[in-house]
């Protein structure tokens, strides 16, 4: 469970399921939620579905308001999400800052 100070979001079953597998690890790709109530998930963030299956598909597309917000939802903390975003994003990371690197040593 997070520690936000103003949570009065008491998530419901379904989410909060959503919640436990972050917490125990178990979501190892953004994309392991998109079929986990999803519409429900959409309208509380406020971003229509297209918009959310790209983010899932591209997680570094979130904004850091956009995984606050869903960390809130779930009832989380933000850095389960980041974790996991940071993991599965490394390699791509990684490969653009060498071809940065390598851009500006010609």
């Amino acid at each position: 469970m997070a520690n936000w100070k103003n949570n009065n979001n008491n998530p419901e079953k379904d989410l909060s399921s959503i919640g436990a597998m972050f917490e125990t690890n178990k979501i190892k790709k953004m994309y392991d939620i998109s079929e986990l109530y999803p519409t429900k998930i959409i309208k509380l963030l406020g971003i229509n579905s297209e918009r959310y299956s790209v983010k899932l598909a591209d997680p570094e597309k979130f904004t850091v308001s956009e995984i606050l917000r869903l960390a809130y939802i779930l009832n989380i903390d933000p850095n389960l999400i980041i974790n996991v975003i940071q993991a599965e994003t490394e390699k791509k990371i990684i490969s653009k800052i060498g071809m940065n690197k390598a851009k500006h040593t010609k």
